[in-house]
């Protein structure tokens, strides 16, 4: 069986956006969409030691219509085509909007599919987040990692909703090393 990262992408992949007006949001076409320092290495590297690269994301954009699924095909095109991503992974579905879904984080829904589909066992492999539902979908894996600047805030709901990260990292680069170092964990 193989071992796989699964990366959330808004975040830990690319850059989040902001506007006055919208707030925080996440890349809605390829030309918003921007690539974070040390990921494309990171993927790289993570390859050579055996692993396959998977994102699976949360992408409610679509149900609300802010995001065309051929827009988003076509950011997901890039990440396996320019950053040699393995499979992708999207959860189109919002509960407000289109009902309830198994494959919605922090349900752990997308990494069983792909785990059924590609031979993967979850617990040789790890998920890197910037999201508490991240974390809570990675407990099927092997190990957690979240990418974050911590603060009391963030301290304070993790105690409060028990959820609590393998690892605390503040980028995708250290999230790697951490990877690298460690081989499996076990």
């Amino acid at each position: 069986m193989n071992k796989a990262i699964f990366l959330d992408r808004d975040g830990v992949i690319n850059k989040m956006l902001y506007h006055d007006e919208k707030g925080i949001y996440s890349a809605r076409n390829l030309d918003e969409f921007e690539v974070l320092s040390g990921v494309k290495k990171g993927i790289s590297d993570l390859k050579k030691i055996g692993f396959k690269i998977i994102v699976v994301s949360n992408q409610p954009g679509v149900a609300f219509g802010y995001i065309k699924e051929h827009d988003l095909e076509k950011i997901n095109q890039y990440m396996k085509d320019k950053l040699k991503v393995d499979w992708v992974y999207n959860c189109v579905h919002h509960p407000d909007h289109t009902g309830e879904c198994s494959c919605r984080k922090p349900k752990p829904g997308m990494l069983k599919t792909a785990a059924e589909e590609h031979g993967l066992d979850l617990k040789k492999s790890f998920i890197i987040g910037d999201n508490l539902s991240d974390i809570q979908a990675g407990k099927e894996c092997n190990k957690t990692i979240m990418i974050s600047k911590v603060n009391c805030s963030l301290c304070n709901i993790m105690h409060e909703k028990k959820i609590k990260p393998d690892f605390i990292v503040k980028n995708f680069s250290e999230a790697v090393d951490i990877i690298k170092i460690g081989g499996d964990l076990k």
